[in-house]
């Protein structure tokens, strides 16, 4: 399992870079979407097995977060005709399966540590977009999200002593 996740997580993280760079409005999209959705779903799952109260207290800000985020981002691509994608997709699907397989104090090292790749993920992904995308309303909704993600990813690395 240690393997699965840490090919996950590997995987997740060169292709942040490779996703951020040359990046359509589609393929932003189809890629916030998925690691939004790995937010609320590995979050939710956190908040099913997880003893640990400061845990279960950043799963639940992650699912109030990204909820908001996933409801701008759908409104914001729906306006300019693109497509939001409605499951997790590659390495978020990998992650998830990870955490999945996971039990006790293991679940929640997978979990801060898979929160932590992902927010470097989608920071990386966000920024580069913000910087250099193809779709104005798009921009502006990935340099208005950039803060939060930065600070989820802040608080996920402090949690997992980074």
């Amino acid at each position: 399992m240690r393997t699965l996740f840490l090919s996950a997580a590997f995987g997740l993280a060169t292709l942040g870079a490779a996703w951020a760079q040359g990046t359509t409005a589609q393929d932003f999209v189809n890629q916030a979407a998925s690691g939004g959705l790995f937010e609320v779903q590995s979050s939710e799952l956190a908040l099913q097995r997880s003893q640990n109260a400061d845990v279960q207290e950043f799963a639940n800000q992650m699912i109030t977060d990204h909820t908001a985020n996933n409801e701008e981002l759908a409104a914001v691509a729906q306006a300019q005709n693109l497509t939001v994608p409605a499951e997790l997709a590659g390495p978020h699907a990998e992650m998830m399966q990870s955490l999945q397989d996971a039990e006790g104090d293991a679940f929640d090292a997978a979990y801060i540590q898979n929160q932590v790749t992902a927010h470097e993920t989608a920071v990386t992904l966000y920024q580069t977009y913000a910087d250099g995308g193809d779709n104005e309303a798009l921009v502006a909704y990935a340099q208005k999200s950039l803060p939060v993600l930065q600070q989820h990813l802040e608080h996920a690395q402090g949690m997992a002593g980074q």
